[in-house]
């Protein structure tokens, strides 16, 4: 209501008493709306929002279109495809049958896979399995089989999927025979680890077996790094369901020379009854003067015998072709109770028999020597002579 006529309708309501009129305000003017330097109210409608902005009111022109940045594309660098054994050692002894754990280092591709695998000397392949492996290692268990003992290899390969062997590690690892529980096995005596032999001359070779595959054993040398049988013989073993002591022969290639391995096997390589047993051995030339020496193939070693009975005495004179060989017996208080020469034939091999007294109890040292001065070799075996039998009264 005005502010007028509000003063005009008091006086009438005071009973028409005069009384002065106050003064009148002077009328309030309100302020115009005068332009400022403000902008006008922005239209947010028509506002774009900024990529990735973080301060507020950040904006961008009308139109203009800001794609999101794309993450770079990473392209794997291809590495140097290696691998190695770490454990076992090399030349361990590793038992057959039973459980052994291998490892090692690994670096590889994606898609290339790990084999580990266990190789006779002579190339046979024993085992295999692909190993479960990371980036950077490998483990597995492996077991060997009872087939083959003596000298082999483990080895590790880094493979493409379709086989192609990009990397290989080996080392040479010796198998070890437990009989226990075995219903068939081949163990040999001799030759032993890098024993000598002469290229034209015999080698001699013994052993233990178990239900021998048709009752033949064939003795071997194998030359080229073990993966060629340059020479063999076999021989057939009386028939026997217990374990037999088992002796053979065969002959060193005339123009062989360097390492070299003696095998014995019974049996079709990869059926279940085959059975096999190798060492290393060193095979000199002729002409050289190591290439010397005299075994003594029978009796072995700590043999037992009796009193009274023949005694089959025959070995290996190396590089010695026709010549004398000397053998004598003694006893351990000095008594000498045989003592004699003989030749060998061509190629080395020497035997005689003799009878041994009937008063003799103990050990006995048996001598076997061949050549003189710089060529004079000689071998010893010691053997153990025992009472015959008492004999059983009769009824």
């Amino acid at each position: 209501m005005p502010l007028v006529v509000l003063l005009v309708l008091l006086v009438i309501g005071c009973g028409g008493a005069e009384a002065p009129l106050p003064t009148l305000a002077s009328q309030m003017v309100l302020p115009s709306a005068t332009p400022t330097s403000l902008p006008a109210t922005m239209d947010i409608s028509t506002r774009q929002p900024v990529s990735g902005a973080t301060t507020p009111g950040a904006e961008v022109l009308e139109g203009t279109a800001v794609k999101p940045t794309p993450k770079p594309t990473i392209t794997p660098t291809a590495v140097d495809s290696l691998i190695n054994i770490s454990s076992p050692s090399e030349n361990a002894v590793i038992v057959l049958g039973s459980p052994m754990t291998a490892r090692g280092l690994v670096q590889r591709n994606p898609g290339e896979v790990v084999y580990l695998s266990l190789v006779s000397s002579n190339g046979r392949l024993l085992t295999e399995q692909q190993v479960d492996a990371s980036d950077f290692g490998w483990q597995a268990d492996i077991v060997p089989p009872p087939y083959v003992s003596g000298a082999a290899a483990l080895r590790a390969d880094l493979r493409t999927a379709d086989g192609v062997v990009l990397s290989s590690y080996e080392i040479p690892v010796w198998l070890a025979l437990n009989k226990d529980g075995l219903d068939r096995y081949l163990e040999m005596f001799r030759p032993q680890v890098n024993e000598k032999g002469v290229g034209g001359f015999n080698i001699f070779f013994d052993g233990e077996i178990l239900l021998a595959v048709n009752r033949t054993i064939t003795v071997s040398i194998w030359a080229d790094d073990c993966q060629r049988r340059v020479a063999q013989q076999s021989f057939v073993l009386g028939a026997s369901n217990r374990p037999v002591y088992w002796q053979g022969f065969v002959i060193v290639p005339q123009n062989l020379v360097g390492p070299a391995c003696a095998v014995a096997s019974t049996g079709e390589p990869g059926s279940e009854t085959w059975r096999e047993a190798s060492v290393p051995i060193d095979v000199l030339a002729p002409t050289e003067l190591e290439a010397r020496g005299v075994t003594i193939g029978n009796p072995p070693p700590d043999s037992e015998l009796i009193a009274g009975q023949a005694l089959s005495l025959y070995g290996t004179a190396l590089n010695v072709s026709e010549g004398p060989v000397s053998v004598s017996i003694l006893l351990e208080n000095g008594r000498v109770i045989s003592q004699g020469s003989f030749t060998t034939d061509y190629w080395g091999y020497w035997e005689t028999a003799i009878t041994l007294p009937l008063d003799v109890e103990g050990l006995a040292e048996i001598t076997v020597s061949a050549g003189e001065g710089d060529t004079f070799n000689e071998s010893t075996t010691l053997i153990r002579i025992v009472p015959p039998p008492t004999p059983t009264p009769g009824p």
